[in-house]
């Protein structure tokens, strides 16, 4: 009976020694935050999105894919959802073929909203059909109650011609949070908002110097996407930019931040005094760096309004 008892309490301590060793080695995998699962998430809803674009019509995708308070522009914002469910079904064969990717983007903390940007284009199926269109997209996207990620905002870009991005297949570039963007003292993304648009009165390019990230992402109707504030900055005081020397008036519409305050979203439109008047909307991402400041982080401009609806 002893020796029996002995082996029993044996086996009990290294199955307990065991249990230790396999949690120990459980902690020291490399353990991913819900910002990591989020930003994943949302990649992977993006080319689900595109998919079932293809694959089912675009009237079909947006209003499966978008929120229910969800805006398009067309010219002026719409609620995407009501729009596209005139449209169904949509015609088929389809005339024309739009595909996009994801390329650039990032989301909350908490993991409740973040948007995504990339390359699109829209083939012809027709045999006289057109050449090539090409672009760039710049969706916000909020997760509902229910788990999903919907689109809250999109707006779209014109490109002069196919960029390196149309190659497709790029590894996505998630967007990092600035430590200390430096110049912006904006505690809240509505002064960071209003701050901005005060300072584009007179003079777009002192507004970008003081509230734009180091690594502003700017897409502009009929340009290819600028990566940092330097490369915008250069060409904004370049004679090929025609918003040179130039002012504007932003009007913000609405606005947004996630539940952890560290991203949020406006929109609205826009009127150029330069070089070149136009008229059209913006979307910005404004991010909160860790000393509690605002700064831009991404933006999209459209004259021409154009999305990939």
């Amino acid at each position: 009976m002893f020796i029996d008892f002995k082996l029993k309490h044996m086996h009990v301590k290294v199955a307990s020694v065991s249990s230790v060793i396999f949690f120990v080695a459980l902690l020291a995998l490399p353990q991913k935050t819900a910002a990591q699962d989020s930003v994943e998430g949302l990649i992977q809803v993006e080319r689900d999105f595109a998919a079932f674009c293809g694959d089912n019509g675009l009237p079909e995708a947006w209003v499966k894919f978008f929120a229910p308070d969800g805006l398009v522009f067309q010219p002026h914002p719409k609620n995407a959802q009501e729009v596209n469910s005139a449209k169904i079904p949509s015609p088929k064969p389809a005339a024309s073929t739009l595909y996009w990717e994801p390329y650039h983007g990032a989301t909350s903390i908490g993991g409740d909203l973040g948007f995504n940007t990339g390359p699109w284009r829209i083939t012809s199926n027709t045999s006289n059909g057109q050449p090539p269109q090409y672009g760039y997209f710049f969706s916000v996207w909020k997760k509902q109650p229910s788990g999903e990620w919907k689109v809250l905002l999109d707006l779209g870009a014109t490109a002069p011609a196919a960029g390196p991005e149309h190659v497709f297949g790029a590894e996505y570039d998630v967007r990092k949070r600035e430590a200390d963007n430096g110049k912006s003292k904006a505690e809240s993304l509505e002064e960071a908002d209003y701050l901005f648009n005060v300072m584009a009165t007179n003079g777009i390019k002192a507004a970008y110097q003081k509230m734009a990230s180091t690594n502003l992402l700017s897409t502009i109707n009929g340009f290819h996407p600028f990566y940092n504030k330097r490369s915008f900055l250069s060409w904004i005081s370049s004679e090929a930019s025609p918003y040179m020397k130039g002012s504007a008036i932003f009007s913000t519409i609405d606005s947004g931040t996630s539940v952890s305050q560290d991203l949020g979203y406006s929109y609205g439109s826009y009127e150029i005094d330069a070089l070149m008047k136009e008229k059209g909307y913006f979307v910005r991402i404004w991010r909160r760096n860790p000393q509690g400041y605002w700064y831009l982080a991404a933006e999209i401009l459209s004259d021409n309004v154009k999305s990939r609806s």
